[in-house]
């Protein structure tokens, strides 16, 4: 969904204050002057919303018509799409869809920080929002009305999507839609394809004891009254633990799944029993539900791994580069070295997205051979890969063979909104005067 009025900073460095305020001034020309070009229930969009539109997609390097006819139908496509978001936005507030503010504030704020970081100092950020009107609480204030706006549409078409059924579409259909965007789509990036198998070092069964009695310890203070952020940063060893454990919000298949099998039985305040997964043993405190999301804090024990072990794991390793080399299969050793599923075989991967000791093990290694085994650090400590490389794929043209799927999926969205925007304006007067 398209952000309600977003503006990058280098958008809002580039549109005059006053533009960039919204105000009601008198566009360019003799005789055209701010007016309302539409309303949407009590809201009114006016033409000078529309130039700084228009201005926002000059200063990203997009090109407006000057031709009359041309630039007057990019007016009423801005204007079209503006009147949508409001009608989603005005949708979203009536259903009582909610972001919490502690979220809105904490994106925000790194935003700013990713922003700021681009300049060689603070003052440096703050002297060009002034160049621009504007003093960074302005600015703050602009970002969190944008956030808290495009974020309540996106969960309220997201909830609303999620119960109707799904349109049909057809080949011809996809065909059409990959014509009319393939311009678009610019280059397709090369990518690699892979199988690997992935050999961790294993504690030994007394570490591992060691590992769970001390989670079994700390469980016991928790339930006497322990505070929880305290204990994970006293104990945990996970990286969350200087934070209190705190993992932020996940969704279903974004942890592993013993974990988030417990997760998502936990009410908001419960604390899980022990839990052992690849990592460690865990104790889990969920703090909110969201939908489909959650919000979970952690205390992780690591059972012990000793040089001996990670011996071993490098032998084994070994052991299954040479077997692989042989005519072995792969991806039976990924099944038998409990490699995670969706890391048995990775396609269409972009190089400079790998870690660097995959670019480095992987490098112009020809298809079909085997690499490595070769070291990652993982979990705290060092892991083996031994990987066999599948495919190479150098950049050029999208096909639709490329992205079929998605423009399949995209196809469905749309149309799903669009029966949802025809619903909204059947109960919301909306009035266009351009």
């Amino acid at each position: 969904m398209r952000a309600l009025n977003a503006l990058a900073l280098a958008v809002l460095l580039a549109v005059p204050a006053a533009a960039a305020a919204q105000q009601s001034t008198a566009q360019p020309g003799p005789t055209v002057w701010d007016r309302v070009v539409a309303t949407v229930g009590d809201t009114a969009v006016l033409y000078s919303d529309l130039m700084l539109e228009l201005e926002s997609m000059q200063a990203q390097g997009q090109q407006v018509p000057t031709d009359p006819a041309a630039r007057s139908q990019l007016l009423r496509d801005v204007l079209n799409r503006r009147v949508d978001d409001l009608l989603l936005l005005e949708a979203a507030r009536r259903a009582g869809t909610e972001v919490p503010p502690v979220e809105v504030a904490a994106s925000v704020e790194a935003q700013i920080n990713r922003i700021q970081g681009q300049f060689p100092t603070p003052a440096a950020f703050e002297q060009a929002l002034a160049q621009s009107g504007r003093t960074i609480d302005e600015y703050r204030r602009t970002l969190t009305q944008q956030y808290s706006d495009q974020t309540q549409i996106q969960r309220y078409v997201r909830d609303r999507v999620s119960r109707m059924s799904v349109p049909p579409v057809s080949e011809a259909d996809v065909e059409q839609f990959f014509a009319t965007q393939r311009a678009q789509l610019g280059q397709r990036p090369a990518t690699v394809s892979f199988q690997q198998a992935i050999v961790k070092p294993q504690a030994s069964d007394s570490a591992d004891a060691r590992a769970r009695r001390k989670a079994e310890e700390v469980l016991v203070e928790l339930r006497r009254g322990g505070d929880f952020e305290a204990l994970a940063r006293r104990h945990s060893q996970d990286p969350s633990g200087p934070n209190g454990g705190m993992l932020g919000w996940f969704r279903q298949g974004q942890m592993v799944r013993p974990f988030e099998a417990v997760a998502y039985a936990l009410r908001p305040g419960d604390i899980s029993p022990v839990v052992k997964t690849e990592y460690g043993y865990h104790i889990i405190k969920l703090e909110k539900v969201r939908g489909a999301e959650r919000q979970a804090r952690h205390i992780l024990i690591r059972p012990e791994i000793t040089e001996a072990d990670i011996a071993a794991a490098r032998q084994r390793a070994d052991s299954i580069a040479t077997a692989v080399r042989g005519g072995g299969s792969i991806a039976d050793a990924g099944l038998r070295t409990g490699t995670p599923v969706e890391q048995r075989n990775l396609r269409d991967v972009l190089p400079e997205r790998l870690p660097p000791e995959y670019s480095a093990a992987l490098g112009t290694s020809e298809i079909g051979s085997v690499v490595g085994p070769f070291q990652v650090e993982a979990g705290g400590s060092p892991t083996f890969v031994v990987a066999k490389m599948n495919e190479r794929r150098a950049g050029g043209e999208y096909t639709l063979a490329d992205v079929k799927e998605q423009v399949r999926e995209r196809l469905v969205q749309n149309r799903q909104v669009e029966r949802l925007l025809a619903e909204l304006r059947q109960v919301t007067a909306v009035s266009l005067r351009l």
